[in-house]
């Protein structure tokens, strides 16, 4: 597979296959040459735009079905150290007054995440949710979970459409479901605060945007909104509580704030108690934030040094050790498409044919 094409012969391989058109079929589709068209699926002639938005025109594929997967070279982590992050800061405005001041942490393009680091540049006298100087936004469609260090305040809507209030001190996290409006606040005069805000998609991807795009209203609310789902607190607010544990476990694991609404994403604080070379490895998107200076962690075969407030994106199936005692880790994850179902089939397909999976470019039967 050429990494230098955005499109990938393999991938007209598997289109004109999963079709059960031979290349001789598939070029007489096209209007183009036999040996041209061979030429396409050696990969000696580039596949270019124009080539795919006639394909997308003569058979039922899109043109995301021919994207090489090559084409933007990645590895199984990045990191994003405090300085980075530092050089990022930008202060937003609401209401003419400076309000929050937002900085970028780890983001990768495979990555569900968009998280930010922000500190909270509005001081309020009391806790109370009309307090004037508070500036509310609309919500958004990310999901968001939220850790929270010093004195800030985090203002939403509930269920009963009411302005509340959660006074909220570090350790406390929360979850707050898309389009819930809301809003934070410093309780300290100096504005010490700060929230490491993990924004994330989940089963709600571009794709199923898309698909929604062709529902007319009327689809939508049968397919949607006359089902009987049980209806769920869209804000989860955990105060932190650190439980002694006699495990023999090097870490202590304390679970934050979680909801129904994101079943299989987990939000934790590890606490390694001791030193240690335990291997973990998961089917997780994974979001790090570092708690504490002098924090040891191995990727694959790589040692990584780290420092309180630098982030770490980490692949799923990435093998990693968080190994130095009395340091502390903020752990998001959330489920890739790497799903139990997904494996299972994957499972069933054999480790015989797996290699097909990935790189096959031959006829699905012999002439």
């Amino acid at each position: 597979m050429n990494t230098n094409n955005i499109f990938s012969s393999i991938r007209l391989r598997q289109i004109i296959n999963d079709l059960k058109r031979r290349p001789l079929d598939a070029s007489k589709d096209l209007s183009i040459n036999p040996k041209i068209f061979n030429k396409y699926l050696q990969g000696k002639i580039r596949i270019d735009e124009n080539f795919v938005k006639k394909a997308v025109k003569v058979w039922p594929v899109n043109i995301s079905d021919f994207i090489n997967p090559k084409y933007q070279k990645t590895t199984n982590y990045k990191v994003m150290r405090f300085k980075e992050s530092y050089k990022t800061k930008r202060v937003m405005k609401r209401g003419g007054k400076d309000y929050y001041e937002y900085r970028d942490t780890v983001m990768d393009r495979d990555a569900p995440f968009r998280p930010e680091w922000i500190r909270e540049l509005v001081y309020v006298k009391s806790n109370s949710p009309n307090e004037k100087d508070l500036k509310w936004n609309r919500g958004h469609l990310l999901h968001q979970l939220t850790y929270f260090v010093g004195e800030v305040n985090f203002y939403y809507i509930d269920k009963n459409n009411k302005k509340r209030a959660a006074v909220m001190n570090t350790g406390d996290s929360m979850y707050i479901a898309p389009y819930v409006p809301h809003t934070f606040a410093s309780r300290n005069q100096k504005c010490e605060g700060y929230i490491v805000a993990i924004t994330f998609s989940d089963k709600i991807t571009n794709d199923v945007q898309n698909e929604i795009l062709n529902f007319d209203k009327k689809k939508i609310k049968e397919i949607i909104f006359n089902r009987h789902f049980k209806n769920q607190n869209k804000v989860t607010v955990k105060k932190f509580k650190e439980k002694r544990s006699k495990s023999r476990s090097p870490f202590q694991i304390i679970e934050l704030a979680k909801n129904k609404i994101i079943r299989t994403a987990n939000f934790l604080q590890f606490n390694v108690k001791k030193n240690n070379n335990l291997n973990l490895l998961n089917s997780f998107h994974q979001y790090l934030y570092i708690l504490s200076d002098n924090f040891k962690l191995k990727i694959e075969k790589k040692i990584i040094k780290c420092k309180k407030g630098d982030t770490v994106y980490l692949k799923p199936f990435t093998n990693y050790k968080f190994q130095k005692k009395n340091t502390k880790i903020l752990v998001a994850q959330v489920q890739s498409m790497f799903s139990n179902e997904a494996l299972e089939q994957l499972f069933h397909i054999g480790e015989k044919n797996f290699s097909r999976l990935i790189k096959d470019n031959t006829q699905w039967f012999k002439q």
